[in-house]
């Protein structure tokens, strides 16, 4: 489970005409076109459910070796695209030089031969590894971006960029997972046929709470209560990153807001309620952390809108916060790498949501706290048939 360099106006706008530059080898440029060209091939969910069946085996791996690396080549032509000043910042720089590296290493498996199935599994799971931090870095870089390039291409790039990426990943972690014949107790490769809602909710509290007394040496406490019992079929590692997103913040701003108050009361309870409708399930999240005003609600969901990078300005300034800063970058990572200051929380957990068909919305109660509302729809036979990855 966690500088800006300064460049004249004219520099700006002569970089701004040009995209970033590509590695050297003319062979793979060549090839990565070519592959980018080609269009991708979706596979719905309920196919990926198939994929486990024992006469569908290897239908995975297979079409995980043909279908990634035009996925990849897209990624990689994404990059490329950008404006050349954004492209040679050195975070984005390294994700750009990821993925090329990592279309050269899947490439050559593209087309199924021989035996050599489980050293592709291999090259698989290091490609997985490899990319388990990449948003973060991504993050660093835009924010340091910003200001040469317009807020709605750097939306744009970045929805496509994650929308690509958790697809990619749920490729490439089922071709994985069946591969190592991970199928049982409810679980058909990296999707849970019977998964507790409540149980997820229970085991991310209890790892937030965890980071939250050792920020603050405090910790609300978390009632859960509704449909309990509910079960359905989705992602594990989906829920797991909104879910700890969600309760991360309501945490935070429950303990804050308390302190700014100087309450010498217990802190008030978290309450997680869940409800199990036809088509979806529902998860509310509800704080007593004072809300979000109404000049930043409509901010919320933006990449890079955070409340802890002017905090993190101020204890630059001072050697004996860095401690509390180190601890508060715990506070605020996601699964996956740390977050903290980089405003991409709230926008991933959303998209992790809508992905398969859900949505996450925000009330704000200014002066008292904040409702969340998860939905997720239920990942049974008609509804998996009609989404596509």
């Amino acid at each position: 489970m966690f500088r800006i360099r300064l460049y004249s106006l004219n520099q700006i706008r002569t970089f701004s005409q040009k995209t970033i530059a590509k590695p050297t080898g003319s062979f793979y440029d060549d090839k990565i076109t070519a592959y980018a060209s080609k269009s991708i091939q979706p596979v719905t969910l309920q196919q990926l459910v198939r994929f486990g069946q024992p006469s569908n085996s290897l239908a995975c791996t297979h079409y995980a070796r043909r279908e990634l690396p035009v996925r990849l080549a897209r990624r990689v032509r994404a990059f490329q695209s950008l404006p050349f000043i954004v492209g040679t910042n050195p975070f984005i720089k390294e994700i750009y030089q990821l993925y090329y590296d990592s279309f050269e290493s899947l490439v050559n498996y593209s087309e199924p031969e021989g035996n050599d199935d489980m050293e592709y599994i291999e090259k698989l799971k290091d490609f997985v590894e490899r990319h388990s931090d990449n948003i973060p870095t991504l993050a660093r870089g835009f924010l340091e971006c910003k200001q040469y390039m317009n807020n709605q291409d750097m939306a744009r790039f970045l929805d496509d960029m994650i929308q690509a990426r958790i697809g990619i990943r749920l490729i490439a972690e089922q071709a994985i997972s069946l591969a190592l014949n991970q199928v049982g107790d409810g679980f058909i490769g990296i999707i849970d046929t019977h998964l507790k809602p409540a149980a997820m909710i229970k085991t991310c509290s209890s790892f937030v709470s965890e980071l939250c007394e050792f920020n603050f040496g405090e910790s609300p406490e978390v009632i859960i209560d509704g449909h309990v019992d509910t079960q359905f079929t989705y992602v594990p590692v989906h829920l797991e990153y909104i879910l700890t997103e969600l309760l991360k913040n309501s945490h935070r701003a429950t303990v804050e807001h308390h302190r700014r108050m100087r309450r010498t009361t217990p802190l008030p309870p978290i309450q997680i309620t869940i409800s199990q409708g036809i088509e979806d399930i529902s998860i509310r999240i509800r704080d007593q952390g004072n809300g979000i005003s109404e000049e930043d609600l409509h901010k919320v969901f933006e990449y890079s809108y955070t409340t802890v990078s002017k905090k993190r300005e101020q204890a630059e300034e001072d050697a004996s916060s860095i401690f509390n800063d180190i601890t508060e970058t715990a506070m605020q990572s996601g699964v996956g790498g740390p977050l903290a200051g980089l405003g991409f929380g709230l926008p991933l957990a959303r998209m992790y949501a809508r992905y398969f068909g859900g949505s996450l919305t925000l009330v704000s109660m200014w002066g008292f706290g904040c409702d969340v509302f998860l939905k997720l729809r239920h990942i049974n036979e008609s509804m998996a048939e009609g989404v596509e990855i």
